[in-house]
């Protein structure tokens, strides 16, 4: 065998599983796959509401008598 068939022959074979790879780890091409990712990309953009820019959630704001701890703390001063 030849050096240039030697070649011929790694290059195709290359080729061959670089085609294989290609097609097996392609995405899907339906109709409801672009769907699909456009509304997991607008959930990730839009994120709960309960997150800040750099991940820390934000701490609730309750109205003051509203929290139920509050009712324990008066309901036991108010025992004899």
């Amino acid at each position: 065998m030849t050096n240039a068939a030697f070649v011929l022959i790694a290059n195709a074979l290359s080729v061959v599983v670089s085609i294989v790879i290609w097609l097996a780890s392609r995405k899907p091409q339906t109709f409801m796959s672009s769907i699909d990712d456009f509304e997991r990309e607008m959930r990730a953009l839009g994120g709960d509401g309960s997150t800040t820019r750099h991940g820390r959630h934000r701490p609730r704001r309750r109205a003051p008598g509203l929290d139920p701890r509050d009712d324990l703390d008066a309901s036991e001063e108010q025992r004899p």
